[in-house]
């Protein structure tokens, strides 16, 4: 169960950062902004997520300390609910036990709606190997509400689901 939660984490976690390596654009057709602020929210929500992946190489988990909200809670598949700092304890977990390899989006998508709150969602393919070096692959499909306070983006919220 912990290995499923884990690698369902990496899924969830790197699906939305690592589509600027795909060339997926933002969808900002269902967007409430003005076109040309929904397109740069969108540019600057996809950046802030593929920095979000790199976490997973560079393990500089100070950068989710700066863009999860104090109230951030992320759902897993099996329902349990996460909040800020045991996020970041599974995260440093991950960090220190397993190696990602490869991360292939298949969908990705950011709504726009006002100049201050904005909805990710995608699609992904992670696969890695764990502690004991057995390989992972995971497909998962994530969401991540994103809300821009006192000038900065920060996810309040986030839910993880199992695809296979």
């Amino acid at each position: 169960m912990k290995r499923l939660l884990l690698g369902t984490l990496l899924v969830a976690l790197t699906g939305l950062t690592s589509t600027l390596l795909t060339g997926l654009a933002p969808d900002t057709a269902h967007s409430a902004a003005p076109d040309e602020d929904a397109k740069t929210i969108a540019k600057e929500i996809m950046n802030l997520s593929n920095q979000w992946a790199q976490v997973f190489t560079n393990k500089e988990l100070s950068f989710l300390k700066r863009i999860w909200a104090d109230d951030f809670a992320y759902i897993m598949p099996d329902g349990t609910v996460y909040n800020k700092n045991s996020f970041l304890a599974l995260c440093r977990t991950m960090t220190d036990t397993n190696t990602s390899t490869s991360v292939d989006i298949t969908t990705f998508n950011v709504r726009v709606y006002g100049p201050n709150f904005a909805v990710a969602t995608g699609t992904d393919h992670f696969t890695g190997t764990d502690k004991d070096g057995k390989p992972f692959s995971n497909k998962g499909r994530f969401t991540n509400v994103w809300v821009r306070k006192k000038g900065t983006w920060q996810v309040v919220a986030g839910h993880a689901s199992k695809l296979e």
